[in-house]
């Protein structure tokens, strides 16, 4: 069972009319079974010649899932442990917590600040080092991990609780990809019963994308604003294939380093200085750069790395120096679910007179206050500086 809901997290694609046919049903008792399902979408996935397309897939997974003319999955989950913070967050979204979750992993309890509400709940380790004893003795229904990320560890952490209790559902979700986060958010949604709150969520989500998107979608290449967006390792940038080129294109802007091999490469100073770009922009918030954030950490540092920018040998010629657009961007707002706010703070600071009245702070409260219902006031939060 648990490999057919992992194989629906993947290929799920929800509002899929029912077929007249169900696709997969090989002995045409039109119920698509469990086997039957896992042979169909493996043939798919390793290109066997009675592969069916990919829509007949999306079909037969939201048919399997909807119940219609499929076996209908189990109830939603009721006892959930959870081990990765962005999906545990993404669920708050939906308005799913401790009455449904009873195990967390150790850096999601290491957020008090964050994941107030979760003080009491089980702490079930890492997906690096998992309680397996812990998380057995909580009777869970279903188990979530990283659906990509760490992909090895939560294999393992899978196999080993198929061994232990083959009952156990275990979903794989990432929920920190903006290109597939809203159908991880829908399929959630559906796996909780929570259809209307995803939806809404996912509108809220996709609107600041949108508005985004309209704003930049006619500048032409040659005519958009050039970003270095460099982690909290110094010179650590990403290329093309990376998340962080994903990002800034999403902003509407062109990333100096796309052209490089290596998806995050460390770069030479004097490349940075050569490509002169319009914007800089330095995240923080991990490595030697944990200020800010949600856990308001040393925030009177700061102003301070965002002079030691500045001051970096040859940097007073730069554009971006000369013109004042040299921004610090922490990471609680640029990776995982709240990326969105992230790209809106990029396409402000790539585009001022385009985004004049979009407000990316304004943003960033409602989602706190209507998504998360923590009531986080931001005024005095570092997440980004200078502040707009």
């Amino acid at each position: 069972m648990k490999q057919v809901y992992l194989l629906l997290c993947l290929l799920l694609a929800l509002a899929v009319p029912a077929a007249a046919l169900v696709p997969g049903d090989t002995d045409g008792d039109g119920v698509l079974k469990q086997d039957e399902f896992a042979r169909m979408v493996l043939s798919f996935l390793t290109g066997g010649a009675d592969a069916l397309p990919l829509a007949d897939v999306q079909d037969a997974a939201a048919l399997y899932l909807k119940g219609e003319g499929a076996v209908a999955p189990a109830s939603p989950p009721a006892r959930v442990v959870v081990f990765n913070g962005e999906t545990l967050e993404t669920l708050r979204s939906l308005g799913i917590g401790p009455s449904s979750v009873v195990g967390i992993d150790k850096f999601s309890a290491q957020r008090p600040e964050f994941f107030p509400e979760y003080g009491n709940t089980t702490v079930v380790g890492s997906i690096w080092s998992p309680d397996y004893e812990k998380v057995v003795s909580l009777h869970p229904d279903a188990v979530f991990l990283y659906a990509t990320t760490c992909k090895d560890a939560c294999d393992e952490i899978q196999a080993k609780l198929a061994a232990s209790n083959p009952e156990i559902r275990v979903y794989r979700f990432d929920c920190f990809r903006p290109e597939n986060y809203v159908d991880e958010v829908r399929t959630l949604g559906t796996i909780f019963g929570r259809d209307a709150e995803a939806e809404r969520f996912a509108a809220f989500y996709t609107g600041a994308l949108d508005t985004i998107s309209a704003e930049t979608t006619d500048i032409p290449e040659a005519e958009r604003t050039t970003v270095y967006l460099e982690n909290w390792r110094d010179y650590k940038t990403g290329a093309a294939a990376s998340g962080y080129e994903d990002k800034i294109v999403r902003a509407g802007g062109k990333n100096i380093f796309s052209s490089l091999a290596a998806e995050y490469p460390e770069v030479d100073p004097e490349a940075v200085i050569a490509a002169d770009p319009n914007v800089v922009v330095k995240l923080i918030g991990a490595g030697s750069y944990i200020s800010g954030g949600y856990q308001n950490t040393d925030p009177a540092r700061v102003p301070e790395i965002h002079a030691s920018l500045i001051e970096r040998p040859g940097w007073t010629d730069l554009t971006a120096v000369k013109e004042k657009r040299v921004y610090l961007l922490h990471n609680d707002i640029f990776g995982g679910p709240e990326n969105f706010i992230g790209i809106a703070y990029l396409a402000k600071w790539s585009y001022p007179d385009r985004f004049a009245g979009f407000d990316p702070a304004a943003l960033h409260q409602t989602y706190l206050d209507e998504y998360q219902h923590l009531g986080t006031d931001l005024t005095g939060m570092q997440f980004v500086y200078p502040a707009i």
